[in-house]
């Protein structure tokens, strides 16, 4: 029993707060000879409580601030012979309070069970008696659960009350009794991160005002991600469960394997299963030995998503981790870093007809390296940029389909070189010079095709024999003609 309860304790945030209630009956000292204890359990997030000794506890209505816990347990002890014994010893009362609460686990005797706060955050321990024989009653508030719905790290630091509490009003205490007491426990939730471990590996896109809009990536790289999660306090508490989702946007999926959890073991302290869908993944912990060791402190976790096939080149990538506990949602953990790629369209074309022609070929190239595509178009017959290489032999010739057209993706922004190794036919000129284009992430769709035209080779004769002979007839023929009619136009004329 002692090593649970210093367990429960040993990470208790000291702040009691105090206040009252309108309208609270007020009697003489010697009336009184019970009193209410209302707490009114408040949530904060991390950062965002009220620091210690930044408002007076009077014992009378006051807004701390924060959100109402529904679901946390209380128990109420009685401590007074322990008070009275440190005080005996020499202690102030400040001191005794002090050491009581410091020492939380070492009180056992139950003045009232636990209760549970309800929607508002309250729960009241009723008719506590002020005195016992000519002692006054000290009692301790203690936080022995939290509720298994809400990412709370730390349970509320315990509270001492030394009775009586009288009423406080125009700024001093009264001669008379507050028998409705209250008391505002504190929690708070720590804050998750989710960030990128390699972003020096992407290049940064700025904007005009010199802010960083996106950092720029291929289809193929594959980012980083690192974790920072905050484990309830009562993660092994009975009925707990806790578990973390992450769900990319479109062209984003989770690299098989690459999840890991510092200081916790697959299939031992957590269970991953992907999502095929989505292409994320949901991660649950178990109530398991290592998980327990975690309690009130943080899990780092990495894993790592990869820019994918279906990617459109227009929109920025991320995505967001959820943990849920219990039923219970909580906020969504988003980078601030977004991803972008580009890519560019082609048609080829005969130069004179404009007729769309396909089957020829190209390598797509950046200076002396050459782009090597996904052996597969993706399903809008998309061309996937996969890497570079020097070595023209291992480029992929990329072919204009049939009806002339030419899609690659997943190229950061730049300028790029396309160059036709064989046309359509052998009724055309193969170019002899490269195409320039320049990739810019947000301009794939709205770009128009850019044409790339080959020149028919025409009717050429053959050389040598009755061939030459044949040509200069034909010519021979056609200026006769041509001689005629011109002739017959100008007698015309002349009459």
């Amino acid at each position: 029993m002692k090593k649970l309860w210093k367990t429960l304790f040993a990470a208790l945030l000291v702040v009691p707060l105090f206040t009252g209630v309108f309208g609270a009956k007020t009697v003489s000292a010697a009336e009184a000879t019970t009193t209410n204890v209302t707490i009114n359990k408040r949530i904060w997030k991390d950062g965002e409580a009220p620091a210690q000794g930044s408002m007076q506890n009077t014992g009378e209505e006051m807004d701390f601030g924060g959100d109402p816990l529904e679901g946390a347990g209380f128990t109420a002890y009685d401590v007074t012979d322990a008070y009275l014994a440190l005080i005996a010893g020499g202690k102030s009362q400040a001191e005794a309070t002090k050491e009581i609460a410091d020492n939380a686990s070492d009180y056992t005797t139950v003045a009232k069970a636990e209760q549970k706060t309800d929607a508002n955050g309250q729960t009241t321990f009723e008719g506590l008696a002020l005195k016992d024989g000519d002692k006054d009653k000290v009692y301790m508030f203690v936080e022995t659960s939290t509720p298994g719905n809400v990412s709370v790290t730390t349970k509320a630091a315990p509270i001492v009350l030394a009775m009586p509490i009288y009423t406080f009003k125009d700024g001093k205490y009264s001669d008379t009794i507050n028998t409705n007491v209250q008391v505002y426990p504190k929690n708070e939730t720590k804050t998750d991160k989710k960030e990128v471990a390699n972003l020096d590996k992407f290049t940064e896109v700025k904007g005009a005002d010199g802010n960083v809009l996106y950092h720029n990536l291929t289809t193929g790289d594959e980012i980083e991600y690192k974790l920072t999660l905050n484990i309830p306090a009562d993660i092994l508490e009975d009925g707990v469960t806790y578990s973390v989702t992450d769900t990319p946007t479109a062209g984003l999926a989770y690299v098989k394997d690459s999840f890991a959890a510092t200081g916790l073991v697959a299939g031992t302290d957590y269970e991953l299963a992907e999502d095929s869908a989505t292409g994320g993944f949901t991660v649950t912990l178990k109530q398991s030995e290592n998980v327990g060791k975690l309690a009130g402190s943080q899990l780092i976790a990495t894993y790592k998503m990869k820019l994918t096939a279906e990617v459109n080149p227009d929109d920025l990538v991320n995505n967001s981790a959820q943990v849920t506990i219990g039923n219970n949602p909580q906020d969504k953990i988003t980078p601030p870093t977004q991803f972008g790629t580009g890519g560019y369209k082609f048609v080829k074309k005969d130069s004179q007809s404009g007729a769309t022609l396909s089957g020829a070929e190209f390598v797509v190239k950046q200076g002396s390296n050459f782009a090597i595509f996904e052996d597969a178009k993706n399903t809008k017959g998309e061309y996937i940029f996969k890497e570079w290489t020097t070595d023209e032999a291992k480029a992929t010739k990329i072919v204009s389909d049939d009806k002339g057209k030419l899609k690659v993706i997943g190229l950061k922004n730049g300028d790029y070189q396309l160059e036709e190794k064989a046309t359509s036919s052998d009724k055309y000129v193969l170019l002899d010079e490269d195409v320039d284009f320049t990739v810019e992430h947000g301009q794939y769709g709205s770009q128009e095709l850019k044409s790339v035209l080959n020149t028919p080779k025409g009717l050429l004769p053959s050389t040598g024999g009755n061939g030459i002979y044949a040509f200069l007839l034909i010519g021979a023929a056609l200026m006769i003609g041509a001689y005629a009619w011109f002739k017959k136009s100008k007698t015309q004329a002349e009459v």
